[in-house]
């Protein structure tokens, strides 16, 4: 299975600086992908710039949009905005793609969180009017070679798959989680007459410390404080030795053909801890994705795996 890990750029007071100094190290080996995650109201750097600085660093790796919250983006501009960025990574862009959970960040942006699925559909339609085209006075430049990798497994989640989409890109849920949306998008793909089968990407956070009473619980609590994943059905942080070869055993168990490990702080230690380990992490045989048996039931007082209690949307505004 291949491994990938996201830069720091989700994490607030971050400088640009050492954004890509995580960009050129992984590049260096020994990761398959550097990944940007996206948010708008939160201390984050902006995705697509920050892509594009680590398109301009790095040579080898994939990078990766993880997951793109189009619908936040005036959707001409989105789609110039990622054939550039394609542009200065030839054949190395990953565009997943969602609608998010946050609406504290379409009330920023000014976009209706009732049409975001419609307005996804729309953006990724001007997206793919860019493919291949040569005529220099139309919206350009063209798209070259770019995956699209789909966020969440609900019904037109799914009709964007079979339309757009070359895999699944499953954030911060649990393995098991992440096996049922693989296997809805699998059984999708198949009767949509795709051929062969989607690619399956899943991600989650992890920590070299194995004590829930650290800076990384803190940032979940921050990063989660105005949503995400619910507890119950949260990934939560893969620690120490243990975490990331559980992590890697039970995804891969899923069907998963990438694993993107996403770090709760910024120092650089982190991904030089991570990349001493990658080499000897298992590699089992790709297992087959599956819902579990007994789905989860819903817990209010769940908290988030792997850290001192964290609360899913514990600051996010009621609503009727």
């Amino acid at each position: 299975m291949e491994i990938g890990v996201y830069v720091p750029s989700g994490v607030p007071g971050v400088t640009g600086r050492t954004v890509l100094d995580w960009a050129r190290q992984a590049d260096r080996g020994p990761f398959s992908s550097v990944a940007v995650a996206d948010r708008l109201r939160y201390g984050n750097l902006e995705q697509l710039t920050t892509l594009a600085a680590v398109a301009a660093v790095t040579e080898r790796v994939r990078i990766v949009a993880g997951i793109a919250l189009a619908p936040l983006r005036p959707g001409v501009l989105w789609a110039k905005e990622v054939a550039t960025v394609a542009a200065y990574a030839p054949g190395r862009l990953t565009l997943g793609v969602g609608i998010g959970g946050r609406a504290q960040d379409y009330e920023c942006a000014g976009v209706p969180w009732s049409r975001r699925g419609t307005i996804l559909d729309e953006h990724l339609e001007t997206l793919d009017g860019l493919r291949g085209h040569t005529d220099e006075q139309q919206l350009g430049p063209a798209l070259g070679a770019v995956e699209i990798l789909v966020g969440g497994a609900s019904a037109p989640a799914l009709r964007r798959l079979t339309r757009h989409g070359d895999g699944y890109l499953g954030g911060g849920l649990t393995p098991e989680i992440f096996g049922a949306e693989a296997f809805a998008c699998t059984l999708a793909w198949r009767a949509a007459g795709r051929p062969g089968r989607p690619r399956l990407v899943a991600s989650c956070w992890y920590a070299s410390s194995t004590d829930v009473e650290d800076a990384a619980s803190d940032f979940l609590r921050s990063y989660l404080w105005q949503g995400g994943p619910p507890a119950f059905v949260n990934s939560g942080i893969a620690r120490g030795d243990d975490g990331i070869r559980a992590a890697v055993e039970q995804y891969r168990d899923q069907g998963a053909d990438e694993l993107i490990f996403f770090p709760c702080g910024s120092d650089v230690a982190e991904l030089d801890w991570l990349a001493e380990r990658v080499p000897g992490l298992p590699d089992p045989p790709r297992g087959e994705p599956r819902p579990p048996a007994v789905p989860p039931a819903f817990d209010p007082a769940a908290t988030v795996p792997g850290t001192n209690g964290v609360v899913v949307g514990a600051g996010a505004p009621a609503r009727a």
